[in-house]
Protein backbone atom coordinates (compact mmCIF):
# COMPACT_ATOMS: atom_id res chain seq x y z
CA UNK A 1 0.00 0.00 0.00
CA UNK A 2 2.65 2.16 0.59
CA UNK A 3 4.40 1.58 -2.55
CA UNK A 4 1.14 2.88 -4.20
CA UNK A 5 1.00 5.73 -2.49
CA UNK A 6 4.47 6.50 -3.87
CA UNK A 7 3.72 5.95 -6.77
CA UNK A 8 0.87 8.27 -7.56
CA UNK A 9 2.48 11.07 -5.62
CA UNK A 10 5.05 11.02 -8.16
CA UNK A 11 2.85 10.23 -11.10
CA UNK A 12 0.53 12.76 -10.37
CA UNK A 13 2.79 15.28 -7.77
CA UNK A 14 2.34 18.38 -9.96
CA UNK A 15 -1.43 17.98 -9.82
CA UNK A 16 -1.30 17.27 -6.06
CA UNK A 17 1.21 19.99 -6.17
CA UNK A 18 -1.40 22.40 -6.73
CA UNK A 19 -4.24 21.47 -5.16
CA UNK A 20 -2.26 22.01 -1.58
CA UNK A 21 -1.30 25.34 -2.44
CA UNK A 22 1.90 24.97 -2.81
CA UNK A 23 2.45 26.05 -6.23
CA UNK A 24 4.54 29.68 -6.06
CA UNK A 25 5.41 32.37 -8.71
CA UNK A 26 8.66 30.98 -9.07
CA UNK A 27 7.31 27.59 -10.37
CA UNK A 28 6.23 29.40 -13.53
CA UNK A 29 10.01 30.56 -13.93
CA UNK A 30 9.43 28.31 -17.36
CA UNK A 31 7.31 31.82 -18.76
CA UNK A 32 10.15 33.99 -18.56
CA UNK A 33 11.69 35.51 -21.68
CA UNK A 34 10.29 36.73 -25.07
CA UNK A 35 7.83 34.95 -27.10
CA UNK A 36 6.32 35.59 -30.87
CA UNK A 37 3.59 33.93 -33.49
CA UNK A 38 1.28 35.05 -36.12
CA UNK A 39 -2.26 34.79 -35.24
CA UNK A 40 -4.98 33.03 -37.42
CA UNK A 41 -5.94 36.94 -38.58
CA UNK A 42 -2.42 37.06 -39.93
CA UNK A 43 -1.87 39.92 -36.80
CA UNK A 44 2.06 39.63 -35.31
CA UNK A 45 1.65 39.18 -31.69
CA UNK A 46 4.64 39.21 -29.04
CA UNK A 47 4.92 39.03 -25.39
CA UNK A 48 7.41 39.44 -22.71
CA UNK A 49 6.98 37.29 -19.73
CA UNK A 50 9.55 38.82 -16.77
CA UNK A 51 11.53 36.70 -14.35
CA UNK A 52 9.84 35.30 -11.44
CA UNK A 53 12.14 37.07 -9.25
CA UNK A 54 9.94 39.39 -6.14
CA UNK A 55 7.37 36.85 -6.01
CA UNK A 56 5.69 38.39 -9.68
CA UNK A 57 5.65 37.64 -12.70
CA UNK A 58 4.58 40.59 -15.11
CA UNK A 59 3.95 40.24 -18.80
CA UNK A 60 3.81 42.85 -21.54
CA UNK A 61 2.29 42.05 -25.02
CA UNK A 62 0.98 43.14 -28.02
CA UNK A 63 -0.35 42.63 -31.54
CA UNK A 64 0.59 44.25 -34.63
CA UNK A 65 -1.42 44.36 -37.63
CA UNK A 66 -0.88 46.12 -41.29
CA UNK A 67 2.13 48.05 -39.03
CA UNK A 68 -0.10 48.93 -36.41
CA UNK A 69 -0.44 48.01 -32.97
CA UNK A 70 -3.95 46.98 -32.17
CA UNK A 71 -4.24 45.60 -29.33
CA UNK A 72 -1.92 45.89 -25.71
CA UNK A 73 -2.29 44.00 -22.61
CA UNK A 74 -0.58 43.78 -19.50
CA UNK A 75 -0.57 40.72 -17.30
CA UNK A 76 0.50 40.18 -13.54
CA UNK A 77 1.25 36.63 -11.70
CA UNK A 78 1.17 37.03 -8.29
CA UNK A 79 0.23 34.83 -5.19
CA UNK A 80 -2.75 35.78 -2.90
CA UNK A 81 -3.70 33.82 0.08
CA UNK A 82 -1.73 30.99 -0.68
CA UNK A 83 -2.83 30.53 -4.29
CA UNK A 84 -1.34 32.02 -7.55
CA UNK A 85 -3.45 34.34 -9.47
CA UNK A 86 -3.09 35.67 -12.91
CA UNK A 87 -4.69 38.97 -13.21
CA UNK A 88 -4.83 40.82 -16.45
CA UNK A 89 -4.75 44.37 -17.58
CA UNK A 90 -6.59 44.29 -21.35
CA UNK A 91 -5.46 47.81 -23.03
CA UNK A 92 -3.54 48.68 -19.97
CA UNK A 93 -6.83 48.22 -17.57
CA UNK A 94 -7.13 46.19 -14.89
CA UNK A 95 -9.91 43.84 -15.25
CA UNK A 96 -12.43 43.30 -12.48
CA UNK A 97 -11.99 39.64 -12.70
CA UNK A 98 -8.82 37.52 -11.96
CA UNK A 99 -8.01 34.14 -12.45
CA UNK A 100 -7.09 31.52 -9.55
CA UNK A 101 -4.87 28.99 -10.52
CA UNK A 102 -6.77 25.38 -11.11
CA UNK A 103 -4.41 23.23 -11.91
CA UNK A 104 -0.39 23.45 -12.15
CA UNK A 105 2.10 20.68 -13.45
CA UNK A 106 5.59 21.38 -12.86
CA UNK A 107 6.67 18.73 -15.23
CA UNK A 108 4.52 19.22 -18.08
CA UNK A 109 5.71 23.64 -17.53
CA UNK A 110 1.06 23.60 -17.77
CA UNK A 111 -0.71 26.01 -16.03
CA UNK A 112 -3.98 26.48 -15.70
CA UNK A 113 -6.29 29.81 -14.46
CA UNK A 114 -9.85 29.44 -14.17
CA UNK A 115 -12.80 32.21 -13.74
CA UNK A 116 -16.49 31.00 -14.26
CA UNK A 117 -17.59 34.71 -13.23
CA UNK A 118 -16.16 36.06 -16.38
CA UNK A 119 -17.41 36.14 -20.07
CA UNK A 120 -14.85 34.97 -21.73
CA UNK A 121 -12.49 34.07 -21.46
CA UNK A 122 -12.94 32.13 -18.49
CA UNK A 123 -10.07 29.66 -18.77
CA UNK A 124 -5.75 30.71 -19.22
CA UNK A 125 -4.17 27.75 -20.25
CA UNK A 126 -0.59 28.15 -20.65
CA UNK A 127 1.63 25.77 -21.96
CA UNK A 128 5.16 25.38 -22.94
CA UNK A 129 5.34 22.50 -24.99
CA UNK A 130 9.24 22.57 -25.70
CA UNK A 131 12.15 24.71 -24.64
CA UNK A 132 11.12 27.12 -27.46
CA UNK A 133 7.51 26.87 -27.99
CA UNK A 134 4.62 28.05 -25.89
CA UNK A 135 0.93 27.99 -26.68
CA UNK A 136 -1.43 29.76 -24.68
CA UNK A 137 -5.46 28.99 -24.86
CA UNK A 138 -8.39 30.97 -24.04
CA UNK A 139 -11.40 28.92 -23.51
CA UNK A 140 -15.37 29.64 -22.21
CA UNK A 141 -18.94 30.74 -23.69
CA UNK A 142 -19.38 31.56 -27.37
CA UNK A 143 -22.33 34.15 -28.52
CA UNK A 144 -24.08 31.37 -29.58
CA UNK A 145 -23.84 29.38 -26.35
CA UNK A 146 -21.10 27.05 -27.94
CA UNK A 147 -17.20 26.65 -26.44
CA UNK A 148 -15.28 29.51 -27.81
CA UNK A 149 -11.30 28.74 -28.10
CA UNK A 150 -8.69 30.65 -29.22
CA UNK A 151 -5.43 29.75 -29.52
CA UNK A 152 -1.73 31.39 -29.31
CA UNK A 153 1.36 29.27 -30.43
CA UNK A 154 4.45 31.21 -29.77
CA UNK A 155 8.35 30.57 -30.44
CA UNK A 156 10.80 32.02 -28.10
CA UNK A 157 12.97 34.89 -29.58
CA UNK A 158 16.49 34.61 -29.45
Amino acid sequence: MRHLLLVILVTFGGTLHAATGGVRVADLAWLAGPWRGTLANGAIFEAHYSAPTGGTIVSSSKEVRHGRTTAIELELFHEHDNTVIYQPFPNGKKSEHSFPLVEFSGEATRAVFENKKHDFPQVFVFHRVAFDVLTITLRGPGKDGTTKEIRYELTRVP
